[in-house]
């Protein structure tokens, strides 16, 4: 464990705390932190890390800016600590704070994770055909260490796709090619799940309603508040958030399912209906015993601890279509 200030730090597990408490670093975050804790006093150089950090990709250097504001401000070290050394890279000042490594005996205990600790970092795309507004909205929200990237043209954003990560839109109403509503239903067919928040310099009543109505998260009128956009952003990541956590929490539920035999899928379907062992070997036409067997796997391979869960399961997969008509053991 290496002590940085008031943090401890784990390389091996990946893993950091502040005074006893567990941080939550995305997963580039905590790679720039580790090569910067293996090189104390280095210069690590922008070009070295983003080749260690995104091995094969072309990324921009601001990526890395951002990544370095998150950990000054969840370490809660300064700029004297995590050094900017002007166009080249970056250094861990060691004059500055101590860095300590203990034995693994006195490592803090791993934090608890939750279906939605996927360690992605949120990313705002910004469209609009006016490049001041998309560096002035872009310096406002990397300022605030959210990562952005902007497009000028609908078309460049559509084909580089919303991708795995959870974020917003920020989308021009009128654009030169097209408009933003052009843009909201190419993605509603894509099936992204990105919430768009709608920017007009002349909004009217009719065209709010309508981009509500789509599913637009929220409708703002040029020019906003700085406070006021954060805020909408901010909310609408979170809903983004949770409906990553959901759509990956169904694939792992569909995967589960589909480990079944066909007789264990049998045994399931008859379980969640609310027949009881000896009722399904009837209708099976086979021992209880073996029932039991097949439903003792049912429960182990899709991760249910009582039938309750295993309904749930299944309801979450559109398996059982009226719950209240279930007759529940």
């Amino acid at each position: 464990m290496i002590q940085l200030g008031n943090a401890s730090i784990s390389l091996e597990r990946r893993e950091a705390f502040l005074d006893g408490q567990a941080l939550r670093l995305g997963g580039r975050a905590f790679d720039i932190l580790a090569l910067l804790l293996q090189a104390p006093g280095r210069l690590v150089t922008k070009d070295e890390l983003l080749e260690q950090v995104w091995p094969g990709m072309v990324v921009e250097e601001n990526n890395v800016q951002v990544h370095i504001c998150t950990l000054r401000k969840v370490l809660q070290v300064g700029t004297q600590v995590i050094e900017t050394v002007p166009r080249r890279g970056y250094r861990l000042n060691l004059s500055q704070v101590p860095v300590t490594t203990s034995s693994p005996a006195q490592a803090l205990p791993l934090p608890a994770t939750t279906d939605d600790d996927h360690g992605l970092i949120p990313l705002v795309h910004i469209v609009d055909d006016d490049p001041a507004v998309c560096a002035a909205i872009t310096r406002l929200l990397r300022s605030e260490g959210l990562e952005a990237a902007s497009y000028t043209d609908a078309a460049a954003f559509l084909r580089q796709g919303a991708g795995e990560r959870p974020g917003c839109v920020l989308l021009d109403v009128n654009l030169t090619q097209g408009t933003g509503f052009d843009v909201q239903d190419a993605l509603l067919k894509r099936g992204a799940c990105l919430p768009i928040i709608f920017m007009t310099g002349y909004g009217t009543i009719a065209m709010s309603v309508k981009a509500m109505k789509a599913g637009a998260e929220e409708f703002l009128t040029k020019p906003f508040n700085d406070d006021r956009l954060l805020d909408v952003v901010r909310s609408a990541i979170e809903q983004a958030r949770q409906a990553l956590t959901r759509r990956r929490r169904h694939s792992q539920v569909a995967q589960r399912l589909t480990s079944l035999t066909s007789r264990e899928r049998e045994v399931l379907e008859w379980l969640i209906k609310g027949r009881q062992s000896k009722q399904i070997a009837a209708l099976l036409g086979t021992r209880e015993v073996t029932v039991k067997v097949h439903k003792k796997h049912v429960m182990a391979k899709m991760r249910a601890r009582t039938l309750v869960e295993l309904v749930n399961l299944c309801t979450m997969l559109g398996m059982v279509p009226d719950v209240a008509e279930l007759e529940l053991i």
